[in-house]
């Protein structure tokens, strides 16, 4: 890590960015949609440093294929007070080659939402940014 601006906040290395983003359930896909950005909550996994998640056919796929996005997940650790913050820009890509798809089925990433989801999305990461800090504990620090 290294030191941020403010005391309580550093950055995090490639690695740790990569460890949040392998431990974090679900994540935030952002692209562009008709010039407007547009954000969509996905359940992922992360696998040989890529980070994969499940689509049906529709607006996020079309958006996300051959196009580069961002990718985002956060979190706080309650016992430590320590919040975090990960985003990931890249290269989103559709996994088509029938033997990488099937090497691929083993992976955990099971849409939550009910509905054919037959389309495996890759993101290779190209830049990595993060964030860990002391998380305010509103209460606590408003009560004597």
């Amino acid at each position: 890590m290294r030191a941020s601006t403010h005391p309580s906040t550093a950055h995090l290395t490639s690695d740790e960015c990569l460890e949040h983003l392998t431990a974090a359930a679900l994540g935030r896909l952002g692209v562009i949609v008709a010039g407007r950005p547009e954000i969509y909550t996905v359940n992922h996994t992360v696998h040989d440093g890529d980070i994969y998640f499940r689509s049906g056919s529709g607006t996020k796929l079309d958006a996300a294929v051959g196009q580069h996005v961002a990718f985002q997940v956060d979190g706080h650790d309650p016992a430590t007070k320590v919040a975090w913050s990960v985003l990931v820009s890249g290269m989103a890509t559709e996994v088509a080659q029938l033997h990488e798809v099937l090497d691929l089925l083993r992976l955990p990433v099971f849409p939550w939402e009910p509905g054919a989801k037959p389309h495996l999305v890759r993101i290779h990461p190209e830049t990595f940014s993060g964030r860990q800090f002391a998380a305010v504990d509103l209460l606590g620090d408003l009560l004597p």
